[in-house]
Order: structure tokens, then C-alpha cells, then sequence
């Protein structure tokens, strides 16, 4: 949270992807994968998570969405709730209700809908990037969850990774990735308008000649750094080396394990506001 000249708490900046000079002064657009900072206190896509996100500057947090018995999406990444809950069956097995009753193993907080996770964010100034585990099909769902973004005031500062077709023609607030046969007539020399979409992917994803083919199309880029994709030993020397590679190559921003977080603390606290 900001401070005003008179010393008061001042709302945190929201991105806005329909203000150009908006997006500016976010880059690089900093996404907290998993649904926050992640620790021992604080387990992914958790309350916590999500305030420990706010207050260290991101610009927007992951959020990976289900669906419980009686429709509500819900936040919550596992197929099952083993792992992180200790109980057994799925995030479609439980009603809602149950679902908020069921606390994580680490940390101090139950799993949470989707309608809390935006009434956070918006609070904490974060944008959302929405990843659809389930109800990717479903009109209804969809239409739902659509709903509270707007509620939320949220509708400029959502994006996607999620690429059902459905999705994309549900989801009318929300901005997706290029199709694949967008990408295909792009590097195949056409002239796009993507300025409504965003690049999402690994570095290695990333051909010779995509990014300045990306920006002439008017498409943001925002490879994903994650600490899964590297070798555990070398994890932070090779993240560093693609973050700065692509930094000078002119990407928009990352989605990031908050280990990475480092990289770009400095860069964020000199952000004009």
C-alpha cells in the first residue's frame, strides 16, 4: 500500500490493459505464479498468498480455477485434495460451503472462491491471470465467472491462459493468448492486429524472430519463469540468464515463482505511480 502526501493509505495501482500508458508504467508486468508468494506461511492460491503478493509489489497473481459440486469456482490448483488438505476426493466432490471449511496443511488458511480471490485482489491493486482447470466447457460456469470479474472491477485487468474455445467466446472481459493459427499466419509473415492478446509460454517457446513479429502485432509477451522448468542446481543462474536475455529483447513482463522475485524488486520499486 502507497502513501499520499497528507500520510494517508493510498489504493495500489491497478493495471489496466485498455491504457496503454497504463501498461507502461507496470513493465515489466510482474505475475506471481501459484496464486501469490508461496511459503511455509502461506500456500498457493491462498488468502495469504495473495495479500503477501500485494505487498510486495506484483502486478497480478495467477489464480487456478475449479469448480465445486454446486457450480461456485472455487481457488485451488491439485486434482485432488491429498497433498495440500490431507482429505480425500476432489474440489467437484464438495459443495462450496464444505469447501471453505477445509483448511490447507500449511499455513493458516481454507480454500477459498474464486468471488473472494477477486475481492482481494481488487483491494490489493492485482491484476488476475485466470488458468481454468475445469469448467473450460461449461456456458454457465463461464458466464459466471465473467460476472464477478466485472463485479469486481476487474474487467481491464484479466487475462487467460486457459484456450478452450468456449472460454474465449464466454470470458468477454478477459484477454487470451494469440490461437495457434494466429501464431502460424504471424510467423509466416501476415500482419495481425493482436493488440487484444498476450504471449504466454517458456522461453524456449519462443522462435527466432517471434517477439519483434509479437510487438509489431501489438501483443504483449509474457514468458513464464517457474522453477519446475529449470535443473534444481542450476535453477536460479539459468532463470537469471532468460530473464535478463529477454528483458534486453523487450518482453512485457514474466510469471514468476516468487523465488525470482529478486530479479526485479529494484526495477519495481522505482516504478512511477
Amino acid at each position: 500500500m502507497l502513501a499520499t502526501s497528507e500520510g494517508k493509505a493510498a489504493e495500489p495501482r491497478l493495471i489496466n490493459f485498455n491504457d496503454p500508458g497504463n501498461v507502461d508504467d507496470h513493465r515489466p508486468i510482474i505475475v506471481a505464479h501459484r496464486g501469490g508468494v508461496v511459503s511455509a506461511q502461506s500456500h498457493e492460491c491462498s488468502l495469504t498468498a495473495l495479500r503477501s503478493a500485494g505487498e510486495a509489489g506484483y502486478d497480478m497473481v495467477e489464480l487456478d480455477i475449479q469448480m465445486s459440486s454446486d457450480g461456485v469456482p472455487i481457488v485451488f490448483h491439485d486434482q485432488d485434495l491429498t497433498k495440500a488438505c490431507g482429505k480425500s476426493g476432489r474440489i467437484a466432490d464438495h459443495n462450496a460451503t464444505e469447501l471453505e471449511a477445509i483448511s490447507y496443511l500449511t499455513g493458516g488458511d481454507s480454500i477459498i472462491r474464486l468471488e473472494t480471490a477477486l475481492k482481494s485482489c481488487r483491494h490489493l491493486g492485482l491484476g488476475v491471470m485466470l488458468d481454468l482447470k475445469a469448467g473450460r466447457d461449461s456456458r454457465e460456469f463461464l458466464d459466471q465467472v465473467d460476472q464477478l470479474l466485472v463485479k469486481h472491477e476487474l474487467e481491464n485487468s484479466t487475462i487467460s491462459i486457459s484456450v478452450s474455445e468456449a472460454a474465449r467466446k464466454s470470458l468477454k472481459h478477459v484477454r487470451f493468448t494469440p490461437s495457434n493459427d494466429e501464431m502460424r499466419r504471424l510467423r509466416a509473415g501476415a500482419k495481425l492486429d493482436l493488440s487484444s492478446r498476450f504471449w504466454f509460454g517458456l522461453p524456449k517457446q519462443l522462435q527466432p524472430g517471434d517477439i519483434g513479429k509479437l510487438k509489431s502485432a501489438g501483443a504483449l509477451i509474457i514468458p513464464a519463469i517457474n522453477t519446475f522448468r529449470y535443473p534444481e542446481k542450476h535453477h536460479l543462474k539459468l532463470a537469471r540468464k532468460d530473464i535478463k536475455k529477454l528483458t534486453e529483447q523487450g518482453v512485457d513482463g514474466f510469471q514468476i515463482d516468487s523465488i525470482y522475485f529478486s530479479s526485479f524488486s529494484e526495477i519495481k520499486k522505482t516504478r512511477p505511480e
